[in-house]
C-alpha cells in the first residue's frame, strides 16, 4: 500500500510525479497497537489444521457496515489429532449456528476466540467441513492497517458511498469467521455477495455469475482457483460502473482488467488515461518478473474513499489513480499476493518490493522521472539517522508499514543490490526465480537473499547485515588529486549510526570530467579511509559522485587536495629536519637510500639528493612540497615539507 495524497486536486495534476510519496504505507501506517485478538489457545488449535477453502456467501450493503451470512471452511487435519475446531471472529457477531457436514456444533466464545467441539476426534489427514452462520455490525476499533476491517463512507470527492474491507494486517476477523495466520494460503475461495441491484460487488478471480434475487437483490459470485492469504480476501460494495479494459502480455491470451469504478461520468473522465496505463504496466511487469500469475482470472481495481491503495488478489481496493501508486499495487500482485511475507517482520518481501515496482515502472515507462524518484526515496530515508528494515514487534502496525523503512530503505536497498549484482540480466531473473520457487506460498527476506545469491553466484550475508539488520547509512567526504596522467580519488567515509553499523562495504561510480571526454568509474568502498590511484588521459576539471542514486549516502563537497598520497614517513632511521624550514634542510640516514628528491604538490621535480645531505632551500618559493626518498628495497617514503619566511 501507499502514502496518502493530500488534495484531489494534486491527483489530477500531478499524475506521473508522485514518487516521493508512499500513499500506500501512509495509508496503512496505524499507531496503534494490534490488541490480543485471541489467546495463544487458538493459535494452537488453529495450527493443527491446514485450510484448503473458503466460501464465504454474505449480504452486504454500502450503506452500512452490517453482515449476515455464512462462511463454509474445509480444512485438512495436520496434527496427530484434532478435537476442537478454533477460529476467530469479532465479538461484535452474533454466531446463529455452526454446523458440520449438516449436523449442529456446540461451541464456546472468548471475545474473538471461538472454540468448536468436534463430536468425533479427527486424526491426520482427515477433513473439517464446517459452516459457520453469524450476522451483525463490524466494529469501529481502527485496528486496520487503513481504518476498520469492514469500511463504510461516502467519497469526499465523488459523493459516492462504499462499504469496503482491508484485512491488513490482523482484522479479517471484523467482517467473516476465519484463520489468520499467513503461512496457511487457503488454497482457493469464492465470494458471493448479495447487495441492492443498485450497486455492484467486487471481489477476487473471476466473476461467473450474478444472479437475480427477490427483492431487488443480486448476487454477485466471484471465484478464484489460486492460492491466497487470509488478508488479501476482499469485498467492496458501490455503485459502481465497469470499465473494462485488456492487457497482452507475452505468453498470455487477453487478460482482463476490470475496474468498478464510482458510477459517475467525472470520474472516467477524470482516470481514464491512468487507468489504461495499468495494461501497459502488466505487459512491463510480465517481462521483468514472470507473466502476471492470475493471468486466467483477472486484475482490476475497486474504488473506495481511502487515501492509496491496498492490493487485494486480482483487485486491488484503491482511492484515486495515479502512475505510481496503479504501480506500486499491481507489483504487489507479485510481491506479497504469488509470494507473500511469511511473518510480518518480512514485510519487506511485500512492500519494499511494490515501492521499489514504481522505480521500475518509471524507469521503462518514464525515464526522465527515475532520477528524482530514487532521489527523493534517499532523502527520506536520510531525513532520519537510525532505522532497520528489520524489526520483531509484530503488534506495532505502524512499525510493520513504516514508509520511511518498510517502503523506502527496502526500495533504496533493493537498487543497491541491483547495482551490486551489476548484471541486470542475472537481477531480474533473480526475481523471476524468487516468484517460481515461491509461488503460491509465503517467504522470508532470508527466502530471497539464497535466491539472489544462487543466481548470481554472490556472497551477500555482509550487504544483508549492513542494509538490512543495521541501521543508517555513509557519509562520504571526497578528495581528488591529479599529478600528471596519475589520478588520486580519497574517500573518507563516515557512518550515521556507527554504534550500530559502522561501515558500509560498497562499490560507488565516480564520473570523471575531463577536458578530453567523460569517463565512468567503479571503485569499492572497502576501509574507512579509501585512496584509489590509477592512470588517466586529459586533464580532470571536475567528479561526480554517484550520479545515478545507486547508493544511500549522503555527499560532502567534493575538492581538491594535492597532498594526497603523501604519507609521513614513520621510520626512525631516517630523519627530515627541521621541517619547516627557510634556509637549511637536513636529511639524516641510517639506511642505504637509492635517492631522495623533493617534488611540488603537482609533481615536478624542484632537485635530486643523494646520501646524506644539507640542502639550502632558501631560494625556492614558500608553500608545500614533499621530499620522496627511495630505499635500495625499492620502497618509497614521502614527507611533506612546509618551506616558510
Amino acid at each position: 500500500m501507499k502514502k496518502s495524497i493530500l488534495t484531489f486536486l494534486t491527483v489530477i495534476i500531478t499524475l506521473h510525479c508522485f514518487s516521493q510519496k508512499n500513499y500506500c504505507s501512509e495509508t496503512k501506517r496505524n499507531s496503534i497497537q494490534r490488541k490480543a485478538v485471541v489467546p495463544s489457545s487458538v493459535t494452537t488449535l488453529e495450527n493443527k489444521y491446514d485450510v484448503k477453502f473458503y466460501h464465504l456467501d454474505i449480504d452486504v450493503e454500502r450503506t452500512n457496515k452490517y453482515v449476515i451470512g455464512n462462511v463454509r471452511t474445509i480444512a485438512k487435519v495436520i496434527a496427530s489429532a484434532l478435537d476442537t475446531f478454533a477460529f476467530e471472529l469479532h465479538s461484535n457477531y452474533t454466531i446463529d449456528s455452526i454446523k458440520l457436514a449438516g449436523n449442529l456444533l456446540t461451541y464456546s466464545r472468548i471475545g474473538a476466540a471461538v472454540y468448536v467441539n468436534l463430536p468425533n476426534t479427527l486424526f491426520q489427514n482427515q477433513t473439517i467441513d464446517a459452516k459457520v452462520y453469524y450476522k451483525g455490525g463490524a466494529p469501529s476499533s481502527g485496528a486496520s492497517a487503513i481504518g476498520d476491517g469492514l469500511n463504510s463512507k461516502s467519497s469526499p470527492q465523488w459523493g459516492n458511498r462504499v462499504t469496503w474491507s482491508l484485512s491488513e494486517s490482523y482484522v479479517a476477523y471484523e467482517w467473516w469467521p476465519c484463520k489468520q495466520q499467513l503461512r496457511d494460503k487457503i488454497d482457493s475461495s469464492y465470494c458471493f455477495i448479495t447487495t441492492d441491484n443498485t450497486n455492484k460487488a467486487g471481489s477476487n478471480g473471476v466473476l461467473t455469475a450474478v444472479v437475480s434475487l427477490p427483492n431487488n437483490k443480486s448476487r454477485y459470485e466471484w471465484k478464484s482457483r489460486h492460492p491466497i492469504d487470509y488478508y488479501l480476501i476482499s469485498v467492496a460494495v458501490a455503485q459502481y460502473m465497469d470499465y473494462s479494459i485488456y492487457a497482452h502480455p507475452v505468453g498470455a491470451d487477453s487478460i482482463l482488467v476490470q475496474n468498478y469504478i464510482y458510477n459517475n461520468p467525472a470520474v472516467l473522465t477524470a482516470f481514464q488515461s491512468s487507468i489504461d496505463e495499468t495494461t501497459t504496466l502488466i505487459e512491463l511487469f510480465s517481462e521483468k518478473f514472470g507473466l502476471y500469475y492470475f493471468s486466467d482470472e483477472k486484475y482490476g481495481h475497486c474504488m473506495a474513499p481511502l487515501g492509496g491503495g491496498m492490493e487485494h488478489q486480482t483487485m486491488t481496493t484503491i482511492g484515486f489513480f495515479n502512475f505510481t501508486l496503479i504501480a506500486h499495487e499491481l507489483g504487489h500482485q507479485w510481491f506479497g499476493d504469488n509470494v507473500t511475507c511469511k511473518t510480518w517482520s518480512d514485510i519487506f518481501v511485500n512492500e519494499s518490493f511494490a515501492s521499489y515496482t514504481e522505480y521500475i515502472a518509471l524507469e521503462n515507462l518514464y525515464p526522465a522521472q527515475k532520477e528524482q524518484h530514487m532521489l527523493d526515496v534517499h532523502n527520506y530515508v536520510m531525513s532520519q539517522p537510525d532505522g532497520s528494515i528489520w524489526f520483531t514487534d509484530t503488534n506495532n502496525v505502524g512499525r510493520i508499514f513504516d514508509s520511511r523503512l518498510s517502503y523506502d530503505k527496502g526500495s533504496a536497498m533493493l537498487h543497491m543490490l541491483r547495482y551490486e549484482i551489476n548484471n541486470d540480466s542475472i537481477f531480474f531473473l533473480a526475481l523471476k526465480n524468487y516468484q517460481a520457487q515461491y509461488s503460491d506460498d509465503v517467504a522470508t527476506a532470508l527466502d530471497f537473499k539464497a535466491v539472489v545469491e544462487n543466481v548470481s553466484g554472490q556472497n551477500f550475508t555482509t550487504f544483508f547485515q549492513q542494509w538490512f539488520y543495521g541501521e543508517g547509512y555513509p557519509t562520504f567526504n571526497i578528495k581528488y588529486q591529479q599529478v600528471g596522467s596519475l589520478l588520486r580519488i580519497q574517500n573518507t567515509e563516515v557512518a550515521s549510526m556507527p554504534s550500530v553499523t559502522p561501515f558500509f562495504k560498497t562499490h560507488i561510480d565516480y564520473l570523471i570530467h575531463r577536458n578530453i571526454a567523460d569517463t565512468l568509474i567503479r571503485l569499492e568502498q572497502n576501509q574507512q579511509i579509501q585512496l584509489n590511484e590509477f592512470n588517466i588521459a586529459g586533464i580532470v576539471t571536475s567528479i561526480e559522485v554517484d550520479k545515478d542514486n545507486w547508493v544511500l549516502n549522503q555527499l560532502n563537497p567534493i575538492t581538491i587536495d594535492n597532498t594526497l598520497g603523501i604519507k609521513e614517513i614513520n621510520n626512525s632511521t631516517i630523519r627530515i629536519y627541521p621541517n619547516p624550514s627557510n634556509s637549511l634542510v637536513t636529511i639524516q640516514t641510517i639506511d642505504k637510500l637509492k635517492s631522495i628528491s623533493l617534488f611540488k604538490l603537482n609533481g615536478d621535480l624542484v632537485f635530486d639528493c643523494k646520501g646524506v645531505q644539507t640542502i639550502d632551500v632558501s631560494t625556492i618559493a614558500n608553500g608545500i612540497y614533499y621530499f620522496s626518498i627511495e630505499t635500495v628495497s625499492g620502497e618509497i617514503l614521502k614527507q611533506k615539507f612546509v618551506k616558510n619566511k
